[in-house]
């Protein structure tokens, strides 16, 4: 299960933030923008629910507000956590990453990407 949601109003320069519980673990990932990119920052949590204490202390700052999450597929083999879209580290799927270099499934084809 992957969500995230846009602040109303950024909070220490957090624009965006989502919550991965995939696997054995949860993840929070905040983001300086609200355009689907790499995470600036990350939390790891052992459940959902803390994951979710965690952001309604820290990020939800309207008392009566109720979060309004967007649910998202989980990444597809390979791919990153924090992006939504289809995108791998380059090299990744033959056991050579080239950290910092990305690309995107694209028309059923891999393409460099950049951010």
């Amino acid at each position: 299960m992957r969500k995230y949601i846009i602040l109303d109003m950024p909070i220490n320069d957090i624009k965006k933030v989502m919550i991965v519980d995939i696997k054995d673990e949860v993840n929070m990932f905040l983001y300086n923008t609200s355009d689907d990119v790499p995470s600036i920052g990350d939390y790891s949590f052992e459940t959902s629910q803390e994951a979710e204490g965690f952001f309604n202390k820290e990020f939800s700052k309207e008392k009566d507000s109720i979060a309004s999450w967007i649910y998202v597929p989980n990444p597809t083999k390979d791919c990153q956590e924090d992006i939504i879209k289809p995108v791998r580290i380059k090299g990744i799927n033959t056991c050579t990453p080239q950290w910092g270099t990305y690309e995107e499934f694209v028309n059923g084809k891999w393409i460099d990407i950049k951010f």
